[in-house]
């Protein structure tokens, strides 16, 4: 009795270590050459890698990225990566704006003083003892799993590896252009490890 305990307790072990493979395998790697300066560029971005949900994850980590910058740059980018059903009528951006259930989370970052870090997590190479950051190509991590779905449903979602956790999941759908927006991400908005205070010189 005690030896099949034993063999069970095992088993369970094993699968608990392989089932993130298991879960995740295969990642394929993207890279972001760099942070687009304004909409119209980011736009024609997405019209070239966004034809896959890859592409469209990518543009969504692109506009977080874009907070770096400039928060009207972040509003802007947001608006153009997410799909029609986060999106409402506003200013941002060619009468749209990120839907209030997107605003919770980018204020909710913003109160956190995160998004000078939180985007760059996603890169691979960041850690908190680098605060995150890194120059350009950005190298980007993205599987899919066995619950992804299928392109041809119009619907699929995809996992961005970070920094010190699971890769978090990003829900893409297909638009009537053929381009791959974001319908729900709400995991790329939660905190990571933060980075050291700095510490101060004053002896």
């Amino acid at each position: 009795m005690f030896f099949k305990i034993k063999k069970f307790f095992f088993s369970l072990l094993l699968l608990v270590c392989i089932m993130p493979t298991y879960l995740y395998s295969n990642p394929k790697e993207f890279t972001i050459q760099s942070i687009p300066n304004s909409p119209e560029e980011l736009t024609q971005l997405r019209d070239q890698i966004a034809s896959t949900p890859e592409g469209g994850a990518l543009i969504f980590l692109i506009a977080m990225m874009g907070f770096s910058k400039s928060e009207t740059l972040g509003m802007q980018f947001l608006t153009i990566a997410l799909d029609q059903s986060n999106l409402g009528k506003g200013n941002t951006y060619k009468g749209f704006t990120p839907s209030s259930s997107i605003m919770f989370h980018v204020n909710r970052v913003k109160q956190s003083q995160a998004w000078d870090y939180l985007p760059f997590a996603y890169a691979q190479g960041t850690n908190p003892s680098n605060r995150y950051q890194t120059s350009p190509p950005y190298k980007v991590l993205i599987s899919r799993n066995q619950f992804s779905g299928e392109e041809s449903s119009g619907q699929v979602k995809v996992f961005v590896h970070v920094y010190g956790v699971s890769p978090r999941p990003i829900t893409l759908k297909v638009n009537d252009k053929g381009i791959w927006k974001v319908k729900e991400a709400s995991s790329m908005f939660v905190s990571v490890q933060p980075p050291p205070s700095k510490q101060s010189d004053d002896l």
